[in-house]
């Protein structure tokens, strides 16, 4: 499967929260805590991949590959997903294997369903507020028609502008923020 998501930067999310929540069924609030691993081999950084162990605030934790960017437009990729028993052992896993840990990313995030689009309001820790659209499709080839799908529903439904469009990543985003 493709992840074909836009991901918006926003200064505050209560309006777009009223828009969502009228036209969209909520799924629920979640607290996100991703850990980013780094290739022993090879940088992820230089190869535009990313391995990442989520733990949600309900304790499931999700190990996640992401492929190289395909496309123009937001930020589509191959995704894997397994879910796994527990942080400690995939971690253990990782570093067993000569993987180093880069980053942790904690956000706050609502989770909205409408049609063939996931929503996501987030509040990144140290990175700002976001508006995410997602779907997925199973074909490399429909990864374009999506991210125009995207663009349009997140113009006319939400009314979210291309120049607000944040192309990096959280774990982009995170490397290059200054040291706290």
């Amino acid at each position: 499967m493709f992840e074909v998501e836009i991901k918006y930067r926003v200064s505050l999310l209560d309006d777009l929260r009223k828009i969502v929540s009228l036209m969209a069924k909520p799924i629920g609030i979640s607290v996100e805590e991703d850990h980013y691993f780094n290739h022993p081999c090879r940088d992820f950084a230089q190869s535009d991949e990313a391995i990442r162990i989520r733990i949600h605030g309900d304790g499931e934790v999700i190990m996640t590959y992401k492929g190289r960017r395909i496309g123009s437009v937001g930020k589509s990729r191959m995704e894997i997903n397994l879910k796994v028993d527990d942080y400690d052992n995939a971690a253990l896993m990782m570093a067993s294997l000569g993987f180093k840990e880069v980053a942790v990313i904690r956000k706050r995030r609502e989770l909205f369903t409408v049609d063939k689009y996931t929503i996501y309001l987030d509040n990144a820790d140290n990175l700002g507020k976001f508006v995410e659209v997602e779907t997925m499709v199973s074909d490399e080839s429909l990864i374009d028609e999506a991210a125009q799908d995207i663009l349009k529903f997140a113009q006319e439904k939400l009314g979210l502008k291309p120049e607000q469009i944040e192309r990096r990543t959280y774990l982009e985003l995170a490397m290059q923020a200054p040291s706290q």
